[in-house]
């Protein structure tokens, strides 16, 4: 099958990039990622140590597999000007309709229209992942064309800047690659504005994110008490985190998604009221609230530690009539 179909039905399903690179161990990606788990910048998310030979040999997943054809779809959404008194920010990424259910309903469109126009294989094999998959998809989406790595290892595009969900497509078909030096992506240069604006220091000066201190991993994957200093840091971040994204100057000429999907008005929207999040008595309650979008993952208990960390930091208690501290 050629690429050019491939690419011309994965548009069709409502994917804003797609491109397509050999399923080949791309050797400094691997040789940077077992630095990383060495030197535990994974914090708690054991699975991705686990999962390590898995997430940089796509052969290890599907073993026939010839091809890799990456996607994705621009999430961006303006912010408000001004947070809300006793709210916390969502990423926006997070503010809609979970993006994994999204993602998973294009993605087996755009395979069943695959299958009907595979005419030079029997029974090909398409095996795909959103990002819970062990697959090193910002490495392969570089290696397919769609953008470069910046130094805050978000995957940059020219058009959509770093606000893209990735996907990925393992298959059996063998089909025709990307060059992606035929492709201009543009370079982070002496840039460090990431660097500097992420409070809690979490960009390293090699292109690497120490987890445990990164404000999305805290407020989403920590599963215990957030330490007194990095949680003064979080400010009104009730849900992950955008800032590295916000100075990037490829960024700055960002379009809104034309998604429906991932409209704030589709799930939690841009603010949570911190102090109606510790209401929530009982799983019930919770999913009440958040069934459907990115917020269940942190679980109630986690999201009532960032509700009372957003209050803190805005100065205020946790009662409804509080107001600002004085002084």
């Amino acid at each position: 099958m050629k690429s050019e179909i491939v690419k011309r039905l994965a548009y069709a399903a409502g994917f804003d990039l797609c491109g397509i690179c050999s399923p080949d161990v791309i050797e400094p990606a691997k040789a940077k990622y077992e630095r990383w788990i060495e030197h535990g910048y994974n914090g708690e998310m054991a699975w991705l140590a686990a999962s390590a030979e898995r997430r940089t040999d796509p052969a290890k997943v599907l073993s026939r597999v010839k091809s890799v054809i990456m996607l994705g779809l621009n999430y961006y959404q303006p912010n408000s000007d001004h947070i809300p008194e006793g709210h916390g920010r969502v990423s926006r990424y997070a503010r809609g309709k979970d993006y994994h259910k999204v993602i998973a309903k294009k993605t087996k469109h755009l395979i069943s229209k695959l299958s009907e126009n595979v005419m030079s294989e029997a029974s090909p094999q398409f095996y795909w992942y959103v990002d819970y998959g062990p697959m090193l998809e910002r490495s392969y989406a570089a290696k397919a064309g769609l953008g470069y790595i910046g130094k805050n290892t978000m995957l940059i595009n020219r058009d959509h800047g770093s606000w893209i969900f990735l996907s990925e497509i393992l298959t059996t078909v063998e089909l025709d690659f990307d060059d992606p030096k035929l492709i201009e992506h543009g370079h982070c240069g002496d840039c460090r504005l990431c660097i500097e604006a992420c409070p809690t220091g979490a960009i390293l000066d090699s292109w690497n994110i120490n987890s445990k201190k990164c404000i999305s991993y805290l407020t989403i994957e920590r599963p215990e008490k957030i330490h007194p200093r990095l949680a003064t840091q979080i400010g009104s971040n009730i849900f992950g985190c955008d800032i590295c994204q916000e100075v990037c100057p490829h960024n700055q000429k960002a379009q809104p998604t034309r998604h429906d999907d991932f409209d704030s008005s589709k799930g939690v929207g841009e603010f949570l009221d911190a102090r109606h999040v510790l209401t929530l008595q009982s799983r019930e309650q919770f999913l009440k609230l958040t069934a459907g979008t990115p917020l269940t993952r942190p679980k109630l208990d986690n999201l009532k530690r960032n509700a009372k960390i957003v209050l803190a930091n805005q100065g205020l208690s946790i009662e409804q009539n509080s107001r600002p501290k004085s002084g």
